[in-house]
């Protein structure tokens, strides 16, 4: 017995109707196998037709949906959407910079922090320097009482104590005369040209060298200036005459109504607290900070703040 087989590529054609058999028909095989053989081959068709579906309707759960899902990606696709896209990218990324900016702003000048170091120091009475006439180029420090640390200290008078450089240049030269603290004591000392006195020194006089000042042209220091920079507190610790001040500068500030915090980290040899520290100005670019303390090395952390600049 031979077995009907489905056509295949091509020849799996679909037929829509099938020969109905009547009673008439002969009972023979050549009257139902043309019948059998369209079934086979509309099944085969419909196979095939199914398994065509399934495969383009991908991972959606119809072919609809999946038509639906393609024209979507197609309109994504299209000039519209993308000016759609772009500009709200562009919305977003606008947003993100002012953010930005704000954040930055705020960091850096709507709030600004920072430190200072405040040094307290002078003369209560003395401790005047004087030009020798005995050694050539020196000068002679008078007795007096100075203050640092916090507290007061004894300075003992000495004669040709410190020594002012020569100047063979052809203009002006400047050094500082000071008092250092040597041992239990404190001496005077001169700077050599354009240097800055020491850290912990207590400034006594700016010195002003004429040019081509010499041990030979001049060994009196006639022409050389001495101009006093002491600051004299003849009621320390009790009271301060002209108590030290520090401008601190800031990131400028539309208005100089800002908020100002303050907090005493450490200082040295006396007590110091918050209500020590004044504001006497302020600007729009800083403020000065005043002390009314005898401490000495006053470390204070500040905090500017201008939310509505």
């Amino acid at each position: 017995m031979a077995n009907l087989n489905g056509a295949t590529g091509v020849a799996a054609i679909f037929k829509a109707f099938l020969r109905k058999l009547e009673t008439t028909d002969p009972k023979h095989p050549d009257t139902w196998n043309p019948n059998y053989q369209t079934l086979i081959d509309n099944d085969v068709f419909l196979k095939a037709f199914a398994d065509e579906v399934s495969t383009a309707r991908g991972s959606q759960p119809s072919l609809k949906d999946r038509l639906v899902a393609i024209e979507q990606t197609q309109a994504s696709l299209s000039p519209e959407y993308i000016d759609e896209l772009t500009a709200a990218v562009k919305y977003a990324l606008d947003q993100a910079g002012v953010a930005n900016r704000s954040i930055r702003a705020l960091k850096s000048q709507l709030q600004q922090e920072g430190e200072l170091l405040i040094e307290n120091r002078g003369i209560v009475s003395g401790c005047t320097a004087t030009k020798s006439t005995t050694a050539a180029r020196n000068l002679n420090l008078a007795a007096g009482v100075c203050f640092a640390n916090g507290r007061a200290y004894s300075v003992d008078s000495g004669n040709n104590m410190a020594s002012v450089p020569s100047n063979i240049s052809a203009g002006n030269a400047s050094a500082v005369v000071y008092l250092y603290r040597s041992g239990n004591g404190w001496k005077m000392a001169v700077t050599a040209i354009g240097e800055a006195v020491p850290a912990g020194a207590i400034r006594l006089y700016n010195v002003t060298i004429p040019p081509n000042s010499t041990d030979a042209t001049d060994p009196t220091l006639a022409n050389v200036t001495l101009t006093s920079v002491r600051r004299v507190e003849v009621g320390f610790p009790q009271y301060l005459d002209t108590p030290v001040s520090q401008f601190v500068a800031i990131n400028n500030l539309s208005a100089n109504d800002f908020r100002l915090d303050f907090e005493v980290v450490s200082a040295e040899g006396a007590p110091c607290e918050r209500k020590s520290l004044s504001v006497p100005s302020r600007a729009t670019n800083g403020f000065t900070l005043e002390l009314a303390s005898a401490a000495d090395n006053v470390l204070v952390r500040y905090r500017v703040s201008k939310l509505n600049n």
